[in-house]
C-alpha cells in the first residue's frame, strides 16, 4: 500500500503514476472469492463485504503504510497491494461547486478547521453527526482514493468520509442512501476489496446507510441545532459561571440548570452556550431524543 500526496483538480483527483502496467496475479483464495453472490441483509449491513476476501493470514499492520518516497522500489510490484492517494494538506481530494446530479456543497466543520466538500444529502447528514459526536475528534470528507487489483481488473474506490476517534482506529465510511445502491454485484466486489486493504493497514471500513444516521426527525432537529452553534462565541464571563458550576455541583447536571447558570438573566443564551461547548466536547449530551429542561448532561 503506497500514500502519495495529491493535488487539487477540481473534481478529478491527482495522477497516478508508479502502478505496473499489468496487476499481479493474486493468491487462489482471493482469484476464487470473486464470486457474485446474491444481494441479501448481510450483504447490506456489511457482513458478507467482510468475509468476501478475507485473508486472515494477513494480520493488521499500520506500517503497510508507506509513503510513496520510502517506498523500496526494487519490491514494489512484491509488496504494493494497490495505491491510496490524498491530498497532500490532508483536505478533500474531490471538491464540488454545484453542476452534478446530486445536492452538493461545502461546509465549515470547526473540529477539522476547514471546508468539507459534500456531495448527497445523506453525506452532509453524517457531517453534522460527527461534528456533535462526543467520541471524534474529527471527520473530513472524500479524504482519498484506493486503486487495487482484483484478479485481473482495476478498482478506483473513493472513501466519503474519513473518522478520526478518540479511543478506537480511524474509520473509512462508504455512505449510502439505501440498499438499491448496492445491487450490482461488481460494485459489492469493489467494495470487499476495499474493505480488506483497511483491515490489512489497520484501518475500520464502514458501510453507513442514511437511515442509520439519523434516529428520527428529533435527532436529526438536535444536530442541526448543535452544529449550527458550533462557531458561537463564548465570553469570559459565561466561561466562569460554567467552570464554577462544574466544580461546586460535579459534572452530572441537566440542560436546565446549566443554561440558567451560564447565563441566569438569558437561560436560552446559556442554552447557545452549551450546544456551542458540546461541538468542543466540553459537555456530552444524547442527542436522540427530544430536548427538555431535565434531559441529562455530562461535564467534561
Amino acid at each position: 500500500m503506497r500514500i502519495k500526496p495529491g493535488t487539487k483538480g477540481g473534481n478529478e483527483p491527482a495522477a497516478s503514476t508508479g502502478l505496473p502496467a499489468q496487476p499481479r496475479a493474486l493468491p487462489a483464495n482471493i482469484a476464487m472469492a470473486s464470486v457474485r453472490i446474491p444481494l441479501s441483509q448481510k450483504v447490506v449491513r456489511g457482513v458478507e463485504l467482510h468475509r468476501q476476501l478475507r485473508d486472515l493470514s494477513f494480520e493488521p499492520d499500520r506500517t503497510r503504510l508507506i509513503p510513496i518516497e520510502d517506498m523500496p522500489f526494487a519490491d514494489e510490484r512484491l509488496t504494493s497491494m494497490g495505491e491510496m492517494i490524498m491530498e497532500a494538506d490532508g483536505g478533500s481530494l474531490r471538491t464540488f461547486s454545484g453542476n452534478r446530479a446530486h445536492e452538493n456543497g461545502w461546509w465549515p466543520s470547526r473540529k477539522r478547521r476547514r471546508l468539507q466538500h459534500w456531495e448527497g444529502t445523506a453525506q452532509r447528514f453524517a457531517l453534522l453527526a460527527l461534528e456533535c459526536d462526543f467520541t471524534v475528534e474529527w471527520a473530513q470528507t472524500e479524504p482519498c482514493l484506493l486503486r487495487f487489483p482484483i484478479g485481473s481488473t482495476w478498482y478506483e474506490w473513493y472513501a466519503d468520509m474519513l473518522v478520526s476517534r478518540f479511543n478506537g482506529p480511524d474509520e473509512l465510511w462508504e455512505i449510502k442512501r439505501d440498499e438499491r445502491q448496492l445491487e450490482d454485484p461488481e460494485y459489492r466486489l469493489k467494495l470487499a476489496g476495499a474493505e480488506e486493504i483497511c483491515r490489512r493497514i489497520g484501518i475500520k471500513f464502514r458501510l453507513v446507510m442514511a437511515d442509520e444516521i439519523f434516529v428520527d426527525r428529533f435527532h436529526r432537529d438536535n444536530l442541526e441545532l448543535f452544529a449550527s452553534r458550533r462557531f458561537v462565541s463564548v465570553p469570559p464571563a459565561h466561561m466562569r459561571r460554567f467552570e464554577a458550576f462544574a466544580l461546586k455541583n460535579g459534572p452530572q447536571t441537566t440542560y436546565g440548570e446549566l443554561a440558567n447558570a451560564i447565563d441566569p438573566a438569558c437561560p436560552s443564551r446559556g442554552a447557545a452556550i452549551i450546544q456551542g461547548l458540546t461541538v468542543r466536547r466540553r459537555v456530552e449530551v444524547d442527542l436522540r431524543d427530544t430536548l427538555t429542561n431535565r434531559t441529562p448532561m455530562t461535564i467534561h
